[in-house]
């Protein structure tokens, strides 16, 4: 609990910016369009209430570790830029309404944070702006709630090759036939010189979308690579240290690094991280003892991503339950790894039967029941068995 005390402390700046900025754009909108009063009241009820769910949505995210862009130790990056587009949406009823980039805001505010807190920001800009609408204008409005939430799913759900192509043309497809349905049906004629502001709308929001997805490519998804390239080198300067230290850990850890990468690969788990897991786990030797406070203290120097820190917890201490599918791959490609070198260790020219062994081990493990807690499936806990058994050829490299 204590943990957790400093950085909600610390939050609540920006928890109280946001209200503000939210309550001032209301106020902004009631004095420029003229709205009624009664109007601004409950607009301003409604997106405080909004606001506040949003903030539970983000901190949800942070909790439970389910952040599309990693900004989870920056939590200042989202909430600044939410209140900067809250601010900008005082302008939007300035414009023609089928003319609004709402499907920027919606696809930006989740690549910062996660799916439900995108949805519901992006929800909270679109009402402070829409506000100042008429009402026989609510069917654009509902054209753009619809846009920006598939938007937000289908970026929301990219893996780490960030495909963008066909999330963006889904999204300007629907947004293009919603605007041209929404004007056909509610206006008594249509003319060319109407149908620009959707286009221009089309237009511009592709560009933004182009710009702002690669430039959270290139500063998140591929920065992660290159991270994980650099500290998954064998021959790092902290690895050649647990070899001068203990050649013995680190070569028991190399063969359990292969095994992560193979089985991770099989089970459509991020090998990076898991191999990065593999790497370290007996980093803690090199502070005098292996356990989890001396792995924590030296990741901690060497900058380890946060989600391999959660996976070393679950594999090195005994009060944190495992339910990663990546800390079970690492603890199984542990007790297979020491296993077969403790049998060569007593024997070197023992004959091993290698499918009745895994077999053993496997049932050991569930039986003790240390997968209680886990999120494998059946399908991938045999899937890993698999490749355990299909790797009989390595094991004579462990003699």
């Amino acid at each position: 609990m204590e943990e957790n005390k400093k950085p909600l402390k610390g939050r609540i700046k920006f928890y109280i910016l946001l209200l503000i900025i939210s309550a001032a754009a209301i106020f902004a909108v009631y004095m420029l369009y003229r709205l009624p009063e009664v109007k601004a009241i409950q607009t301003a009820a409604t997106v405080l209430m909004g606001q506040i769910v949003t903030i539970f949505a983000y901190e949800c995210g942070d909790v439970y570790g389910i952040f599309l862009g990693r900004y989870s130790d920056k939590p200042g990056r989202f909430y600044v830029t939410y209140t900067i587009l809250v601010a900008l949406c005082v302008l939007f009823p300035a414009m023609p309404a089928t003319a609004w980039p709402v499907i920027v805001i919606f696809i930006l505010l989740t690549i910062m944070s996660n799916i439900p807190a995108g949805i519901m920001g992006g929800c909270m800009c679109l009402f402070i702006a829409g506000s100042a609408l008429d009402a026989g204008m609510y069917s654009i409005i509902y054209v753009y709630l619809f846009v920006g939430i598939a938007g937000s799913v289908l970026i929301g759900h990219l893996d780490e090759k960030f495909k963008i192509g066909i999330p963006v043309a889904i999204t300007e497809a629907i947004l293009i036939v919603g605007l041209a349905v929404t004007m056909i049906t509610s206006l008594d004629s249509v003319s060319i010189e109407l149908m620009i502001y959707p286009a221009v709308n089309a237009t511009v929001t592709f560009i933004l979308l182009f710009f702002i997805l690669k430039a959270y490519s290139a500063r998140v998804i591929f920065k992660q690579k290159d991270i994980y390239l650099d500290l998954n080198d064998p021959e790092c300067m902290i690895l050649t240290e647990l070899k001068n230290i203990s050649p013995k850990d680190y070569h028991k850890t190399v063969h359990i690094v292969y095994f992560c990468d193979r089985v991770s690969s099989a089970l459509g788990l991020d090998n990076a991280r898991v191999k990065c897991a593999g790497l370290y786990h007996r980093i803690g030797v090199i502070g005098g003892e292996y356990n989890w406070d001396n792995t924590r203290m030296i990741c901690e120097e060497q900058q380890l991503p946060a989600v391999v820190m959660d996976i070393l917890k679950e594999f090195e201490d005994p009060s944190v339950p495992m339910t990663r599918p990546e800390t079970a791959v690492l603890y199984m490609c542990e007790c297979v790894v020491s296993s077969i070198q403790y049998l060569f260790a007593k024997n070197k020219d023992i004959n091993i039967d290698y499918p009745s062994l895994i077999e053993m081990i496997f049932k050991q493990k569930t039986e003790s029941g240390v997968f209680k807690n886990c999120d494998i499936s059946i399908r991938q806990f045999e899937q890993m068995k698999k490749v355990f058994v299909e790797e009989k050829l390595y094991y004579d490299f462990m003699r």
